[in-house]
């Protein structure tokens, strides 16, 4: 027996995106990925078997573990489905197929075709995966039936199926999620996804926020996210606003947060750009902020280190934060009714 013990994670997997918890579900699960039965194991395995290891002669143990190309890239569709290894999480035992699993993932084809001791082992030990998980993906992959998910199974099935490196599985979840987006969830899961690598996921996340960004910004999540997050969301010429007087808002409320992040003020602050702040909104600010303030503080910052990048030229409006009119009407008696976009800076 050999244990395979998976690599420290590059997210938190206690972060949960999803704000409501819902009540547990559970998914009958086929066949495929049956639990392990010891008085049937020597028989099943005796008859399954395909890849057998022997360590009488270096040279056939190495053409033994070395797979043959059209093997993989053909495989016999009779074989295909014939369990021919066993792998443990925790618990529970699963019969698996290695040709079918080495097709489907990176990760597989290594573990029983890399030339290592898993590849002549009958069994197999992977750690730190959950076996509800690992049971859904097993049936996914040996049936090509649907794949299970909700919101309370869909992070924990994404993050195995990451782990295991099932592409197919790990895009259904990704898709799955960007169905749920909405304005609560939008910013962590902006994070979550950036963690993960699910680059999708990261930009239909992050056009949310970009799109809802006067409604994030007196958020929580708005405060957690990290300076490199801030910076990109604030640089965007996709900001659907109309002044940036929400940037300048939205700059030095992350920044007075906590006074480590005064080091990254003058960084941010140049992100704003000058000829889009209105004048009510600068005289609001400054006339009611008191000394106790923590904003207070940064202004001074700003009186005495002005921001190069706003004494040259005048910046560029954002593109998506102009002023528009839509006008909807035609006749009442119609199933359709016209619909038109006038921008008043244009006269168009």
């Amino acid at each position: 027996m050999y244990s395979i013990v998976p690599s420290s994670t590059r997210f938190n997997k206690g972060s949960n995106p999803f704000r409501t918890p819902l009540a547990e579900k559970q998914y009958l699960l086929h066949s495929f990925g049956t639990r392990y039965n010891p008085s049937e194991a020597s028989g099943t395995m005796q008859r399954t078997c395909a890849i057998t290891a022997t360590k009488s002669k270096a040279d056939s143990s190495e053409q033994t573990n070395k797979p043959k190309e059209e093997e993989l890239d053909a495989p016999d569709s009779e074989t295909l489905f014939i369990p021919d290894v066993i792998l443990q999480v925790e618990q529970e035992s699963f019969y698996v197929n290695r040709q079918q699993l080495a097709l489907q993932s990176p990760y597989f084809r290594a573990l029983f075709f890399g030339c290592g001791f898993e590849s002549s082992k009958n069994k197999v030990v992977i750690k730190g995966v959950n076996p509800d998980h690992f049971k859904t993906l097993m049936e996914y992959s040996g049936t090509s039936s649907l794949l299970c998910l909700n919101r309370d199974n869909v992070l924990g099935i994404l993050e195995t199926a990451d782990f295991l490196q099932l592409e197919h599985a790990r895009l259904l979840c990704c898709k799955f999620l960007e169905r749920e987006l909405h304005l609560s969830n939008c910013l962590g899961m902006m994070t979550y996804a950036w963690q993960l690598g699910c680059s999708q996921l990261y930009r239909a996340s992050r056009q949310v926020a970009l799109t809802h960004f006067s409604a994030l910004i007196t958020e929580d999540d708005f405060l957690s996210l990290s300076k490199d997050s801030v910076a990109d969301l604030l640089a965007s010429d996709e900001l659907t606003i109309i002044k940036d007087d929400l940037v300048l808002e939205a700059t030095l409320r992350w920044v007075s947060f906590d006074t480590k992040r005064e080091e990254h003020f003058l960084e941010l602050i140049e992100l704003v750009r000058p000829e889009c702040l209105s004048v009510p909104f600068m005289t609001e600010l400054l006339s009611q902020m008191k000394s106790s303030d923590p904003r207070a503080k940064l202004i001074c910052i700003l009186n005495k280190h002005f921001p190069a990048s706003w004494s040259v030229g005048r910046s560029m409006q954002r593109t998506k934060g102009r002023e528009t009119l839509f006008v909807l009407g035609g006749p009442h008696d119609q199933d359709t009714q016209a619909l038109y976009q006038f921008h008043p800076l244009k006269a168009v």
